[in-house]
């Protein structure tokens, strides 16, 4: 079960999202914000132009995990790829769900 103090900040502060995991969906509250590595840029040259390396941190409600496999995230009205997402353990139970996220491209918006 969720722990109650973990539960008041993202009812409190946590942004609405909406998880799309298969064919279903589920609003949520998470913390959702961009990665930045100290002088690392979002955008990369590359041969065909410049390439985008957005990666944004979710922390989310434990009930609620993500997969690697297919899931996503939208958040006002742009939809995020789970890069990698993990459970976070607090003794035996699981604290939040830990993902990294990435802008979907548009091929993958057009499937959705």
């Amino acid at each position: 079960m969720m722990d109650a103090a973990w539960a008041a900040l993202l009812a409190k502060y946590g942004q609405r999202v909406v998880l799309h995991q298969g064919d279903s969906t589920v609003d949520a509250r998470a913390f959702l914000q961009p990665i930045r590595e100290k002088g690392q840029a979002q955008s990369l040259p590359s041969p065909l132009g410049w390439q985008r390396e957005d990666r944004f941190l979710y922390l989310g409600d434990p009930n609620h995990p993500l997969s690697d496999h297919g899931d996503w995230v939208e958040f006002e009205g742009a939809g995020y790829a789970v890069v990698s997402a993990h459970p976070v353990h607090v003794g035996i139970s699981v604290s939040h769900i830990w993902a990294v996220l990435r802008p979907r491209d548009t091929g993958e918006e057009a499937g959705a």
